[in-house]
């Protein structure tokens, strides 16, 4: 094992007398300095299960895997620890071989192959010692200049490379990520390469976060328009341009990748590509709606004069995906507007309401009006109990009358009618008990409350 540093000379220094040579103990002898230099080192494996802890015997003093090791890397330095066999270590001799990550909140996990840089540092061991030391690694060196993998196989054992006729035994220049159709290398037990992903194209200003797999977060500026690459999120007047835009990608276009080189800049594509989320100042969208047929009868046109263009030359918060979900797990799912709320599909639309559903609309008060309107050619309204009116919803209302049975018992009524039997001379006589149409009467007096609902009521 090599060093952790460099052994600097050490010299004398003259004590609080710069001007005058002092001799004997009046002269201090500075410490030696030690210069901590990074060296880059290849990642042989990468600990992130416990399975891995299990595998290389790395476990605590009471024999359980030490999970203080997880997000590690076994590493293999270029210059001073070449062609060694490290992966045969078990134990505490394979702990001198790894490296913890440097950055305790933003983690880059490198994979196998790809090239780090190490420094060797205090750790939670130093506090009695400050010469304790162990390996940490940074985020993996650019070596193929790609967003998805930049593996460098068996560069750190180039010695050995060259006493071998294998062909199983990978050379640094099979983790080309840019050669189509070549044998992958074993860069993961779970990590696929993919051929189809291409790096972001960067405009000027922009800091971007990129992922290994054809994602991104872009925080950058409405201020670019390139004729080689243009960006859809720069259209509009001088007012839009220079203004922020944060844009959070999910996966590239396939349509669109599949026509390019191996090493040509992607352009989002709000439209196109898997998710996309955009938060503008006052660009417009170039958004395609799904509802594509919008004519003057479409309620949202008419009742809040949507304009797609001009709706969206203010804040906006914009989503594109096959499918959006929104669930509120514990609590409430709240939406709020102050010019209106639009929702329009091209299939159906359903509502289902396990307690309350309760819907208030009110317009000025000068203008004395109060309306809620639906269109429709079909609705189906089920409810077990329902109120229409005010003094309905304060338990004054009368019951809805079912039509079908009061069409029965008119029905009843009007035929017997013919029914009532008069026995005599001319002029008016008296019913005579046990008439027909009388018996019939009294039969639908009966049924009267049948017409009533017992669950619906309004004013």
């Amino acid at each position: 094992m090599a060093k952790p540093h460099i052994e600097k000379s050490s010299k004398t220094f003259l004590q609080n007398s710069p001007d005058t040579l002092l001799v004997g103990s009046n002269q201090v002898s500075q410490e030696t300095d030690l210069f901590y230099e990074i060296e880059p080192a290849e990642v042989l494996w990468v600990i992130y299960t416990i399975k891995d802890l299990e595998t290389f015997n790395l476990l605590t003093e009471d024999e359980t895997p030490d999970k203080s090791l997880l997000n590690s890397c076994v590493v293999r330095k270029l210059y001073t620890e070449t062609n060694q066999e490290i992966l045969n270590e078990r134990g505490s001799e394979l702990r001198q071989f790894m490296a913890r990550p440097f950055d305790s909140n933003i983690l880059r996990l490198p994979i196998k192959g790809e090239v780090v840089p190490i420094i060797n540092f205090i750790s939670s061991n130093s506090t009695t010692n400050l010469n304790r030391k162990i390996s940490y690694y940074m985020s993996n060196i650019n070596s193929w200049n790609s967003s998805h993998q930049n593996s460098l196989p068996n560069i750190s054992a180039l010695d050995a490379l060259e006493n071998t006729t294998s062909e199983s035994v990978k050379k640094p220049e099979d983790g080309n990520p840019f050669i189509a159709g070549a044998e992958l290398p074993d860069l993961g037990e779970y990590f696929t390469e993919r051929n189809d992903i291409k790096r972001t194209q960067l405009y000027e200003g922009d800091i971007l976060f990129e992922g290994r797999f054809g994602q991104h977060i872009r925080l950058g500026s409405s201020d670019k328009i390139l004729e080689e690459n243009p960006n859809w999120w720069s259209e509009g007047s001088e007012e839009t341009l220079g203004k922020p835009v944060t844009i959070i990608s999910n996966g590239q276009s396939i349509e669109k990748t599949s026509e390019f080189e191996p090493r040509d800049l992607y352009a989002s594509d709000f439209n196109k590509d898997s998710s996309t989320i955009i938060l503008t100042e006052n660009q417009p969208t170039t958004l395609d709606v799904s509802y594509l047929e919008l004519d003057n009868d479409d309620a949202i046109l008419k009742t809040l004069g949507l304009d797609l263009v001009a709706d969206t030359q203010n804040p906006t918060i914009q989503m594109n995906s096959g499918t959006i979900m929104l669930n509120a797990r514990d609590n409430k799912l709240l939406g709020f507007a102050k010019d209106g709320i639009g929702l329009v599909t091209t299939g159906d639309m359903s509502i289902d309401v396990t307690n309350k559903w309760s819907t208030v609309s009110n317009e000025k008060d000068e203008e004395m009006l109060t309306s809620y309107k639906m269109t429709t050619p079909h609705a189906d309204l089920a409810a077990k109990k329902s109120n229409l009116g005010e003094n309905a919803v304060d338990g004054k209302g009368e019951p809805m009358v079912l039509g079908d049975t009061l069409v029965d018992v008119l029905t009843k009524l009007i035929d017997g009618i013919p029914k009532y039997i008069f026995v005599g001379g001319g002029g008016p006589h008296p019913n005579q008990a046990g008439n027909p149409g009388e018996i019939l009467h009294k039969q639908l007096k009966t049924q009267l409350k049948t017409i009533l609902s017992k669950n619906h009521t309004l004013d």
